[in-house]
Parts: structure tokens; sequence; C-alpha cells
């Protein structure tokens, strides 16, 4: 074998090292669901669809830390850093549409429960189709803080509202925003994205607005 030969081996031989550290290394998915009311029109395509996309990220990203926060008027960490693997369906139990949108909350809490448990990579995504309008413990200035402190990657994706607007008050790019459609459709390209996004991040790829090519 040339030296040629060899320094080709060895590339591929990295190449491959890398690829498999990717796949191993664990993430974070941190991800705030919207059960208010006016969800109504929308809860069973996005109790199917969160649940099709689990299913998907079992087998694509087996290495995925879940932490579910559904929030209406309140909040609840369905999980905090569950492994993918072991999620089960969500049921109508657990994701009904009711009361009004603490947004802030459900942030802030998502924020310091995994705080607690940082070391992975962050991927933070923040459903909704309403405006803040109840929360009790944060402001949008409080949230701004926080994720100007977390070296996170942020996504914000809202319908019925304007996304980019109200991601900029808390400090979310224009480039992590994206609107979907309340629809069917609209709540499958809303998961098709976070899964692309969650690629970029596995991969240490930095986001681009690749992730939500098919949002607006």
């Amino acid at each position: 074998m040339n030296n040629n030969e060899s320094y080709t081996k060895m590339r591929k031989l990295n190449s491959f090292e890398d690829i498999t550290k990717h796949d191993d290394e664990e993430i974070d998915l941190v991800l705030l669901l919207d059960k208010s009311e006016s969800m109504c029109d929308i809860a069973e395509e996005t109790l199917v669809g969160f649940n099709s996309f689990i299913e998907r990220e079992k087998y694509e990203n087996p290495n995925i830390l879940v932490t579910l926060v559904l929030f209406d008027k309140q909040y609840k960490v369905l999980y905090s850093k569950k492994p993918i693997g072991r999620i089960e369906k969500l049921t109508r139990e657990d994701f009904y549409a009711d009361g009004c949108t603490a947004l802030y909350d459900a942030i802030g809490t998502a924020i310091n429960n995994v705080d607690k448990f940082a070391g992975n990579k962050v991927l933070f995504v923040i459903t909704t189709d309403g405006l803040e309008n109840s929360s009790m413990e944060y402001n949008f200035s409080d949230i701004n803080k926080l994720i100007e402190n977390h070296n996170w990657e942020f996504l914000f994706i809202g319908a019925n509202i304007d996304s980019y607007s109200e991601a900029g008050k808390i400090g979310i790019t224009p480039l992590h925003s994206a609107n979907y459609t309340k629809s069917q459709y609209g709540v499958n390209r809303l998961f098709n994205s976070i899964s692309l996004a969650i690629r970029n991040v596995r991969n240490s790829q930095p986001l681009s607005d690749n992730w939500k090519r098919d949002l607006s």
C-alpha cells in the first residue's frame, strides 16, 4: 500500500469515527406544546403529529433525551430528560385544549428544569398558536435574559400570530423563527421541520434556514 492509499484509508476511517461520535452523542430536545383553548381545532392533529414524530425519531435519533412541557393557563412538565426510546404515546388525557396561554411561564420553567442537568447539546423548541396572556412567574424581559444566557438552539414556531415579532421580544432571531398553518398538513410540516433541526444539531451544524424550508 502506497502513502496515498494509506492516507485515503485513514481519512475514511476518521470520517466514519466522526459520524459514529455524532450518532452516539446525546441531545436534549426540549419541546413546548401549546394546548390552550385556541388549539381545539388542531388538538387531535397535534397529538397524532407528536406521536408520529416521536416514533420516527426513536429510530433515526435514538440518543435524544426529551423534555416535554404542555401549557395553557398553567404548565406541566410531562417528562424531563427522558430517553426517547422510553416515551409512550401522548394521550387525550394529557393533551386537550383548554384555558389561556401562559407562554412565558412555560419557557422559563423548561429552561430552569433542563439547566439542572445541562451538559448536552440542547434544541429548545417553542410551539404556540397564540399570544402570551396569563403568565404569573415570568415576563418577556425575564425570558429574554434566560435565552441570552444559554448557548442553546432556540426555535419559535407559531400559528395565527406574527411569530417573528413575538420571537424577537424574547431574543430569538428570525433565522430561528417560523410560522406554520393550523391544519393537518401544517402540523406535519411543523414536526418535519423539528426533525431537520435535530439533524443539524446532531451533526454539529449551525442552523441555517434549511430547517424551516417547509414553513413560512
